[in-house]
């Protein structure tokens, strides 16, 4: 074999060598590549456990002051420990927030129609007074009704029956909401009009009695002023200043705008609430509001809306009872 024949094969050998070599490389970065992305994935998972396991913790805690507190009184108001501004705190590596409102303060939609599905004329009243002074139509107010009314006659003057969603390819409830994001299937409602609408009304069960009481003690200025035609924004203030009341007939001692007002959906204590919690760990981003109802020293979950990181809320049904001793 001469040096000509010899210098091409081992050039030959030299190249598939480096071929093999860079072949290798290829799978050792691949693998590594896999392996951190499998890294990755059991870390997500386990930052997400730990965010659930917290976020569940801190809806224990909120029961249990919330069952603590009535215990020991049987009014609820402002300067009570539920009520006040809980601070995030660390926990293993992650940050655990909670906060609790009673659902009380505001008007529930779900009272605009009655157990047979028949409109409240009283409390579409208090609605409407309640749009106007947000700065929203009132004619929405209708349109609502017909959405959860079972009868087929439109509302008012700006209702909407099934005939209003001919565009969508759902059809009304013709049934009390679920949930606050439900409204959104409402004909005219929108993120923003909720927005607005979320300072002063809630959606939630609706009492056996078929009213949702008001706690005079937590109602917001807006919340007191539908319920009342007479209450201007000062009387509303003055009242406000005075809390907590012992009682309603302590709190409409000598009102000049007590005319034509509904006791019968006033209160000084509050049995629905709302918690919301956050838990983050690493990447995981965990926020819950669950609604919770107090009763006979027990609390139950009426709805949990879940949501991870940017995703939207996920509504969740649910009726259980949760231990908070």
């Amino acid at each position: 074999m001469n040096n000509k024949q010899t210098t091409r094969q081992r050039g030959a050998a030299m190249i598939i060598v480096l071929g093999l070599v860079a072949l290798i490389s290829t799978w050792a970065i691949d693998a590594l590549y896999a392996d951190n992305i499998a890294l990755r994935r059991a870390e997500n998972t386990d930052n997400a456990l730990r965010a659930e396991l917290a976020s569940q913790s801190a809806l224990i805690l909120a029961s249990k002051i919330l069952i603590d507190d009535q215990a020991e009184s049987q009014n609820d108001d402002l300067d009570e420990i539920w009520a006040q501004q809980a601070t995030p705190f660390p926990i293993d590596n992650g940050l655990v927030q909670a906060s609790i409102i009673d659902a009380n303060r505001f008007l529930n939609l779900n009272d605009l129609v009655d157990k047979n599905g028949k409109a409240n004329i009283v409390f579409e009243k208090y609605v409407k007074r309640l749009f106007i002074q947000l700065d929203l139509n009132e004619g929405l107010v209708d349109a609502l009704i017909d959405w959860m009314d079972r009868d087929g006659q439109v509302h008012g003057s700006a209702g909407a029956e099934d005939a209003s969603y001919s565009n969508q390819d759902y059809h009304i409830k013709n049934a009390r909401l679920d949930s606050w994001d439900e409204l959104l299937l409402v004909r005219g409602f929108d993120a923003k009009i909720m927005a607005r609408l979320s300072t002063a009304a809630s959606v939630h069960n609706v009492p056996p009695n078929g009213i949702t009481r008001i706690n005079i003690n937590t109602a917001t200025a807006a919340t007191l002023m539908a319920l009342a035609a007479d209450m201007s924004l000062s009387d509303a203030e003055i009242l406000i200043s005075e809390r907590p009341f012992e009682s309603v007939q302590q709190a409409l001692q000598n009102r000049p705008w007590l005319a034509n007002m509904n006791q019968a959906y006033l209160s000084v204590a509050s049995d629905v609430f709302m918690v919301r919690t956050q838990a983050s760990f690493g990447r995981a981003n965990l926020r819950e509001l669950s609604m919770l109802q107090r009763q006979s020293n027990k609390i139950t979950m009426l709805s949990l809306q879940r949501s991870h990181d940017s995703d939207h809320f996920q509504v969740s049904r649910k009726s259980a009872a949760i231990n908070g001793n």
